[in-house]
């Protein structure tokens, strides 16, 4: 992609990129966080490392069907949801004299393939926030939950090597290598040696001569199926067959409070 010429104003180009009622500030020459994921109508833009996280977690969980980043926000006072920036307009104005907390914006909004939908609050472990920020989540919590949307709250942990933030990262990555990598030889070569059992997955690699970057796109695919949330996929982890179940994908739950 090529760059603009230096700028240290606004940045320009990010209104394609804003999806939600809180558009992406203005950067000032800094980086914003980026990501692609189909669920999400394409590239999307995140304000912090957790909702890169959370936003990587959504693309691999084969329940999600959609989701939106900052999608809307909840007038605390009128006790509705404000899917416009001109309905938050006028309701910041209408309440600007009201003390204390008057709205709650959701970090991402998501849509399962049942058919429910839920909003979900973004934290770092650590960084969870203080009573008086909890106490907004609390009152814009029965809000959302009347609208269709309760709220779940995901923390991303401080861990780097924490399976779920490592495994997540790679699981996304190999969602765009499955057409490059995935053939029929390498699945029936798979299939035919975990019909006898689980396998780990040094020992799948060696028993066939296949790279160890491959075993994601084997997840992915449903071809394969482990225990993600609790191991990160080395050599240690322990590997079956899927046939076809993408339950494996679904780490949500593994940091969710």
């Amino acid at each position: 992609m090529t760059r603009p010429s230096p700028s240290y104003g606004r940045r320009g180009r990010l209104d394609s990129a804003n999806t939600g009622i809180r558009h992406t500030a203005s950067t000032y020459g800094k980086a914003k966080l980026g990501t692609y994921c189909e669920k999400a109508d394409g590239h999307l833009i995140v304000e912090s490392e957790p909702e890169r996280f959370v936003a990587h977690l959504l693309a691999i969980d084969p329940r999600a069907i959609a989701f939106s980043p900052q999608p809307f926000r909840v007038d605390l006072i009128d006790q509705r949801l404000l899917f416009t920036q001109q309905a938050f307009r006028e309701a910041w104005h209408k309440h600007r004299d009201v003390p204390g907390p008057k709205f709650y914006t959701v970090d991402f909004s998501v849509d399962w393939q049942d058919g429910l939908r839920h909003a979900i609050e973004v934290k770092a472990e650590g960084y969870e926030g203080d009573d008086v920020y909890w106490d907004k989540v609390a009152r814009a919590r029965p809000i959302l939950t009347a609208n269709g949307y309760p709220l779940r709250t995901v923390v991303m942990p401080a861990n780097t090597t924490h399976p779920v933030r490592m495994n997540s990262r790679v699981l996304k990555q190999a969602v765009h290598q499955v057409s490059a990598y995935l053939s029929d030889e390498l699945v029936e070569r798979v299939t035919r040696r975990c019909e006898e059992g689980a396998v780990l997955l040094r020992k799948l690699c060696v028993d066939l001569g296949l790279s160890p970057s491959l075993i994601p796109v084997l997840l992915v695919s449903g071809v394969l199926t482990g225990d993600l949330v609790h191991h990160t996929i080395s050599g240690t982890l322990e590997l079956s067959l899927a046939y076809g179940d993408l339950g494996h994908l679904c780490l949500l739950e593994g940091v969710e409070k």
